[in-house]
């Protein structure tokens, strides 16, 4: 896309309204409440999203039961910025955001992706990063950028994923001690079914509970043509639980959510299918017996005296371990490497204590959150294997975040240090060198309010993301360990302007907008070589640069809610080279109308640009419609009961994203569901 064609667009863009599901209303002191200007939870101190001097998507409980998905990527591909890496599966589900993350070459590290504020990070060969329910969420955070590093995370190039799942409030209504959920669904592409039921429980005012079961049945993957692209073939059983206990200013928290899905003749490779003849006399990479385990424990321990606004204590013990088992299939036609099979996973433990103190005075406010936390991660793997070197990682951290804000402006900072020692276990041969390695990451924001509706803002900030296990030790095909990798270092630079406001063109009508321009300059990034010993399997390149714009905007009006949003991203090398993990850039478009109390109807479009990659391939441009309808009848005995239509992919286009390794993407799929909230 040349420079006249994004003018273009993005001219036509600020012609047309933008992004809008009903949302969470904010109110402030001097505003009307806003239905479009977002809340968001995970920049510091909740605040709406147009004063927040940061690139942000929300994807509310409202919006995700409009996308009805049937996996986490059907929820960030109406994100701008965000991207796809992997395939249409539901265990092949990895992440770009702004061209960090490559599918192969475990970039997914320059991306924090959370649940419920808890880490969630898994790299194997070929197979998917991020396992997750989406019938129990209620929320999707995405922070395009480094702004949210300082809180969750050195590294975090790319930005930050953070997913929320479903609390007892979600589910009791308002004067009642339980409530809940129970839902059936179908999906045709890939194929899917779902059953699944949630309960809450809040027998006093100092206690509550969740319980949750979702159970899948999940079968193939098939493109335009109706060829199968990628065989999932598992039963997906989930379960989620939660509790808090309130005692006056104090309470103790716990939830576990557990993942457990096993296949049965399902692809190895669950990025890009079987792949038979790949190259000549390739058999493909085989089916297996797989069992996928994800697991998600918490226990948090807070104190918020009332007396005292220094004090908002938070003090979290967690667990999270991701697992894939690989056995042979019952195919002798279609066999997996031996040394592919085995057990493979990633087991963390982290502390982590913060507190925010209010030190707002006279004409301002102040809010210093200062933490520290210890993590201890361990990779095994069953059978040595020079693609999984097996290792531990501990690191320990110190963070500050200091948000003021005056009259019109507000000025965030941030500084974390991290410290990071990797250590190869005794089946890691060709190496038993320690790397340690440390983080140095400051950062500062402003947003100044130009009056009530118009605000600018900027940006900087530095950020050391460090090697990972997979980068330092792996040899697979011959590749030699590159223990002597640098940390990339980053510096990214961002400028906007945000715009809210009511009554633009009739009474009651509400508009948002806000665009936001980056420029990432990344020295020592870190890169495959697909090289063979003694080529190190991972080098440094001595310089990248990142560059571009996203804008988002919203216009509603009645019942009706209208969006578009634009993303692009351009990339290069020292020497001039295009990177390999640009994505498409797109302009996203959604509409939806709430007809009467009973019916709620919409669409989305994605039109994304051509894109030319470094081996001299083009991946296509590509138009993609998605429609959705549902019925919430008002009357007695059907009150609560909700039905769910939608489908993906009208037109059964044939296309295949930039940032997915290979292709295509799946072709048209049928949704159907049935819910009652009791």
């Amino acid at each position: 896309m040349n420079h006249v064609s994004k003018a273009a667009l993005l001219a036509s863009c600020c012609l047309l309204p933008i992004l809008a599901y009903a949302q969470d209303a904010a109110q402030t002191e001097d505003r009307a409440p806003y239905v479009l200007d977002r809340i968001v939870i995970r920049a510091g101190i909740p605040k709406v999203a147009s004063e927040v001097p940061q690139s942000i998507s929300v994807i509310d409980s409202q919006t995700l039961g409009d996308i009805a998905p049937g996996h986490i990527g059907q929820v960030l591909d109406t994100v701008p910025g965000v991207a796809g890496v992997g395939s249409g599966s539901f265990f092949g589900q990895a992440f770009n955001i702004r061209g960090f993350g490559a599918g192969l070459a475990a970039s997914e590290s320059g991306i924090v992706q959370m649940i419920d504020g808890e880490e969630k990070y898994y790299e194997s060969y070929r197979q998917g990063s991020l396992f997750v329910e989406p019938d129990f969420l209620k929320r999707v955070e995405v922070l395009r950028g480094p702004g949210a590093s300082t809180l969750y995370g050195s590294g975090a190039l790319g930005g930050v994923i953070a997913m929320e799942t479903i609390d007892a409030d979600d589910l009791i209504a308002e004067g009642k001690t339980w409530g809940g959920r129970a839902k059936l669904g179908y999906e045709s592409n890939p194929d899917t079914a779902l059953a699944s039921i949630a309960l809450g429980w809040r027998p006093t005012a100092d206690f509550e509970g969740v319980a949750a079961f979702a159970w899948r049945k999940l079968g193939d993957t098939k493109d335009a043509d109706d060829n199968v692209s990628v065989r999932s073939n598992s039963e997906t059983p989930n379960l989620l639980l939660k509790a808090k206990k309130t005692f006056g200013d104090q309470y103790i928290a716990f939830s576990y959510n557990h993942l457990e899905a096993k296949g049965d003749d399902q692809d190895f490779n669950q990025l890009e299918g079987a792949q038979v003849g790949l190259f000549p006399g390739f058999p493909g990479w085989g089916v297996g017996d797989i069992t996928t385990r994800d697991q998600t424990a918490k226990l948090t321990w807070g104190w918020n005296p009332a007396d005292n606004r220094y004090v908002d204590m938070e003090v979290t013990l967690s667990y999270t371990n991701t697992m894939k088992r690989i056995e042979q299939g019952s195919n002798p036609a279609e066999p997996i490497m031996s040394s592919m099979l085995g057990e493979r996973d990633y087991r963390l433990w982290k502390l982590k204590a913060q507190n925010v103190a209010d030190l707002s005075g006279d004409g301002y406010t102040h809010h210093l959150t200062v933490g520290t936390e210890y993590l201890r991660q361990e990779r095994t793997s069953s059978v040595p294997s020079s693609s999984h070197p097996e290792a531990w990682t501990r690191s320990a951290a110190a963070f500050a975040w200091s948000e003021v804000s005056w009259d019109r402006l507000t000025i965030n900072s941030g500084l974390r240090y991290e410290k990071q020692r990797t250590e190869p276990k005794s089946s890691v041969t060709y190496s038993d060198d320690r790397v340690s390695s440390e983080s140095i990451e400051p950062q500062i924001s402003a947003i100044y309010k130009l009056n009530d509706d118009w605000a600018v803002f900027g940006s900087v900030a530095f950020v050391n993301r460090m090697p990972t296990v997979d980068e330092l030790y792996d040899g697979f095909m011959g590749g030699a360990p590159a223990i002597n990798l640098k940390d990339e270092k980053g510096k990214n630079i961002e400028l906007g302007f945000s715009y809210r406001s009511n009554d633009v063109f009739t009474s009651d009508d509400e508009a948002a907008l806000k665009l936001t321009a980056f420029r990432n300059h990344i020295d020592d990034m870190i890169i495959r070589t697909n090289g063979m010993a003694p080529t190190p399997a991972y080098t440094n390149i001595d310089r990248a640069y990142l560059k571009g714009f996203e804008l988002e905007a919203s216009y509603a009006t009645g019942g009706l809610l209208l969006g578009a949003a634009v993303s692009v991203v351009d990339g290069e090398d020292q020497d001039g080279e295009v990177l390999d993990s640009l994505p498409n850039d797109r302009l996203s478009l959604s509409a939806a109308w709430q007809a009467n109390d009973a019916w709620r109807v919409g669409a989305r479009s994605t039109l994304a640009a051509g894109r030319d990659k470094p081996d001299g391939t083009r991946r296509g441009g590509y138009g993609v419609h998605d429609i959705f309808a549902t019925w919430t009848p008002q009357q007695d005995a059907l009150e609560g009961v909700a039905v769910h239509l939608g489908v993906d992919n009208v037109t059964n286009r044939d296309y295949t994203p930039a940032t997915w390794l290979t292709g295509p993407a799946p072709g048209r799929n049928f949704k159907l569901s049935v819910s009652r909230a009791f």
